[in-house]
């Protein structure tokens, strides 16, 4: 039979935790680890979701611009043979 080692990560991660907030000095170690580390994902959300949000804006914007450039070459070509 095969052995799978992984299926017993979250079993190894929730009795680790337990033991690891059960000793006041270790949960404030953890803790030390913990806050820097949310506070650190917190202001790099905070950073790049308006960075992301402004690149996708100005790809439409290129994107629309030249849709309309086309529609509009498009228009006066047809107006040319028209004539």
């Amino acid at each position: 039979m095969v052995s799978y080692p992984y299926a017993w990560l979250p079993v190894v991660i929730v009795v680790g935790t337990l033991v690891l907030l059960t000793n006041a000095y270790l949960a404030l170690i953890a803790l030390m680890i913990l806050v820097p580390a949310v506070v650190l994902a917190l202001a790099a959300a905070i950073v790049s979701v308006p960075y992301v949000l402004g690149r996708y804006a100005s790809r439409r914007w290129r994107e629309h611009a030249a849709t309309r450039a086309h529609r509009v070459a498009s228009a006066e070509r047809q107006q040319a043979g028209a004539r």
